[in-house]
């Protein structure tokens, strides 16, 4: 497992997510890193499923959630 450098804020300037305490990311459950899975072509040409390790796309490699499902939307403030 390659292990990469941790964040403590994602790339989003003023992100309001990594402001607050918040809760864990619920796809990668604070662990900064995720196993998703990816399409791979065998020599027959049959795709498959293959679990790639990498830092979790959906917190930013933060670790917190930035999507609670309870939050409202984007601009329905």
């Amino acid at each position: 497992m390659r292990v990469g450098r941790t964040r403590q804020r994602c790339g989003v300037d003023g992100c309001e997510w990594c402001a607050g305490a918040g809760r864990p990311c619920r796809f990668c459950a604070g662990t900064r890193r995720w196993r998703p899975e990816r399409p791979l072509r065998d020599a027959d040409g049959v795709i498959g499923w293959v679990r790639v390790e990498e830092e979790c796309r959906m917190c930013g490699g933060t670790g917190r959630e930035h999507n609670p499902l309870d939050a409202p939307a984007a601009g329905s403030r």
